[in-house]
């Protein structure tokens, strides 16, 4: 194990009783929270201070660059947390823009919090006008990004952004074979899923049915909140911006993707194990499992939650959503 604080590897000099990073394909930064054994109080003694950047590695798992966000001495125990996030994230604006397109606004964003933009996949849409009114710039760009069927993500100082089922239709990058060494949980809420969704914004709306739609439910999701279906892992979106629009194309291209964002979760799993370091947030992987063989398949991994001294992971994945 290796623990790097502003670059110097500091593993051997601390003694860590707690080790968690959390790794997360939407919704939420990255966190990695550390908690060091400290009656001596020399992590005081240190002067840790806000922004700092941690990077914690063991075997084939890598946080990357993570900004301390908070310290918590207590006790002799001295706590740390940190994010793929800024500090700089966390600050509300207001702003609008005419004629942006979406991966000019990804850019911008990036390097208003010096990180670097990357795009897997998603269309350059154009908005003729766009409003930012006391919001994150991140809270900002995910709302858009789920609206547009896509995702956003932060990890070793950079924005991705990704097309959902761009990435769905990648080639799976390995195997999670789910034996009788490990807790597996499934679940399946296809039932609450939806087949349509529809969108009105001010002046304008637009329509779109889910391909070879089972379900006859209709979502009219005034928010991004109003649109999701629980997932276990993830937080629910708080999101509750009213959604805008500038034409009835753009309004049906955000009930396309607001139907995803309600549908894709409804055929979920998570399965825990000893540590298994090879495995990261936002992969395809084929499931194997021994003794629920019907579930088996491509997934995508939404999270992953790595416990590095208790010697322990565990994913979470869900069913690849076809056609949409």
């Amino acid at each position: 194990m290796k623990l790097f604080y502003n670059g110097t590897d500091i593993y051997n000099d601390v003694s860590l009783n707690y080790c968690v990073h959390e790794m997360y394909a939407e919704k939420q930064a990255d966190t990695l929270v550390l908690r060091f054994n400290d009656t001596k109080g020399i992590w005081s003694k240190w002067n840790p201070a806000d922004g700092d950047v941690l990077r914690f590695t063991e075997g084939a798992s890598d946080t990357g660059k993570m900004f301390l966000h908070s310290m918590k001495p207590e006790n002799g125990l001295f706590t740390i947390r940190a994010m793929a996030m800024p500090k700089s994230g966390a600050t509300r604006k207001s702003k609008s823009w005419a004629g942006v397109r979406f991966l000019q606004l990804g850019n911008e964003i990036a390097a208003n919090h010096g990180l670097t933009f990357q795009n897997y996949g998603c269309t350059d849409q154009v908005y003729p006008y766009l409003k930012q009114e006391s919001e994150t710039d991140f809270a900002l760009f995910s709302r858009l990004c789920t609206l547009e069927g896509c995702q956003m993500l932060i990890y070793d100082g950079k924005l991705l952004a990704y097309s959902e089922q761009y990435i769905e239709q990648q080639a799976v990058a390995g195997t999670l074979e789910v034996d009788e060494n490990g807790n597996f949980t499934y679940q399946d809420n296809r039932s609450a899923c939806f087949g349509s969704c529809e969108v009105t914004a001010g002046s304008f709306s637009g329509t779109f049915t889910a391909p070879d739609a089972k379900n006859t439910a209709v979502l009219r999701a005034k928010c991004i909140a109003e649109a999701q279906l629980r997932a276990p892992g993830l937080p629910a979106s708080g999101d509750r911006v009213a959604l805008m629009s500038n034409s009835n194309a753009e309004a049906a291209r955000f009930a396309k993707g607001l139907l995803r964002n309600a549908n894709k979760y409804g055929h979920t799993g998570q399965f825990s194990k000893a540590l298994l370091t090879g495995y990261a947030a936002a992969s395809l992987l084929q499931l194997k499992t021994d003794k629920a063989s019907a579930w088996d398949g491509p997934v995508f991994v939404y999270k992953v939650r790595h416990d590095f001294v208790g010697n322990k992971s565990t994913l979470y994945f869900r069913d690849l959503l076809e056609g949409y």
